[in-house]
């Protein structure tokens, strides 16, 4: 059986081919990458910490209008989207597609992988 770890790494790579795609990372709440799979070329630690700091944002915006916890977060740029869910209590799943990608797809498949993740991480 894979480890953690493998099965963590398999989960992005699947998620980094799908239509439209260009990567996925799992990132810390506190703004530390873990894991990246896919083929842009980036900063790491200066995504991951961004990322991060757009969800405390966001949860932080939400909370002002008492709206809960977001779900799931879409920043839209022309060339890029990026999607970003909570994965568990300290990790973050980022998806990176391109700009016309679709986000009906996107956003419910991002959650079901983001409950995979806990899933995975809780054992």
């Amino acid at each position: 059986m894979k480890g953690r770890q493998e099965r963590l790494d398999g989960l992005l790579q699947d998620l980094a081919k799908e239509r439209g795609v260009l990567g996925a990372s799992l990132v810390s709440r506190d703004g530390l990458a873990v894991k990246t799979a896919g083929n842009v070329e980036m900063n790491r630690e200066t995504f991951s910490a961004m990322s991060a700091t757009l969800v405390g944002a966001a949860e932080i915006a939400l909370a002002e209008v008492d709206g809960g916890k977001p779900r799931s977060i879409v920043c839209h740029a022309d060339r890029v989207r990026l999607v970003l869910v909570g994965a568990t209590h300290d990790l973050l799943l980022v998806a990176y597609a391109n700009g016309d990608a679709s986000l009906d797809a996107l956003v419910p498949r991002l959650e079901s992988a983001a409950r995979d993740v806990a899933a995975i991480v809780s054992g």
